[in-house]
């Protein structure tokens, strides 16, 4: 049986529908009853909670392998290594854990290097899948906005990022729990191509018939936006830092992983721009 824990958040929940959809047999761990509810039809469901060992303990029997996506939260390191410290009481099972791209050249894959380096020490097996920023993250931080004004803002420059479909993400994470062969391995996964915000807003242009306009702004005043949009000061910040890792240009990397683990190009942002038009259609033509 396999453990997805996360299984509401922004990838878990494509990992477990991709998942139950191939009869994987599975365990979805979700934070509260509510959000248990989302689960597929079928699809066993736990209450697991990262700072509570006793939630963990359940939630790990029977299991053999564990897609691992840990809170988004300043402490992750730590919340990620209680959750590990369960797993090696309760016997050797293979952790897939959903990383970053990026390594300790900025603060948020820097804290999940921090994670990779305690599973590595733990002697699990393991496998480390590191994407690099997602294409949905367009709509779920910027679509409010596009609709609105059609404009999204940034503090990103010019910086080429090779934005990754979540769904492919996915697919690679269901390919690894599925299968031997990808212990001690790690993944980079990529999008087909490296874009600036500006080819983004040209690409949901295209799809949507109107101007959309990407507006960089100093990193300060972007900060003050954030913190007025309530965002915690230490998310802003680390945010902050990897914007400023984009803007420098050291996450336009494209690799071929995702090609080769499941056979076919990863999906190109004018597909996802045409799969979540409807994301970001006018408020007029949306209320209508």
């Amino acid at each position: 049986m396999i453990l997805i824990t996360g299984a509401s958040g922004n990838v878990g929940s494509e990992v477990l529908k991709q998942a139950a959809t191939v009869g994987l047999k599975i365990r979805a761990a979700f934070q509260s009853p509510d959000k248990a509810t989302k689960a597929p039809a079928g699809v066993e469901t736990v209450i697991m909670d990262y700072a509570k060992p006793e939630t963990i303990r359940p939630a790990l029997q029977g299991i053999e392998k564990i897609f691992l996506v840990g809170p988004p939260v300043r402490d992750l390191p730590a919340m990620e290594a209680n959750f590990i410290k369960e797993v090696r009481a309760a016997g050797p099972k293979h952790v897939v854990k959903l990383s970053a791209l990026g390594g300790r050249e900025s603060v948020f894959p820097g804290w999940h290097r921090d994670s990779e380096e305690n599973i590595e020490a733990s002697g699990l097996p393991y496998t480390f899948l590191r994407p690099n920023g997602f294409m949905q993250n367009v709509v779920n931080y910027n679509a409010s906005t596009i609709r609105s004004r059609n404009a999204f803002y940034g503090c990103q420059g010019d910086g080429a990022v090779s934005v990754v479909d979540v769904r492919d993400i996915a697919a690679v994470a269901v390919i690894v729990l599925a299968a031997t062969g990808h212990e001690g391995k790690s993944y980079a996964l990529t999008g087909p191509e490296a874009l600036t915000n500006t080819q983004i807003a040209e690409k949901i242009s295209r799809v949507v018939g109107r101007e959309i306009s990407y507006v960089d702004l100093p990193p300060a005043e972007f900060r003050k936006a954030m913190l007025s949009a309530g965002v915690p000061a230490w998310s802003a910040d680390a945010l902050l830092d990897l914007y400023r890792f984009y803007r420098e240009g050291k996450a336009s990397q494209v690799t071929k992983d995702i090609e080769r683990l499941t056979g076919r190009k990863p999906i190109a942002f004018d597909q996802f721009a045409q799969d979540y038009a409807f994301a970001f259609q006018a408020e007029a033509k949306a209320a209508s």
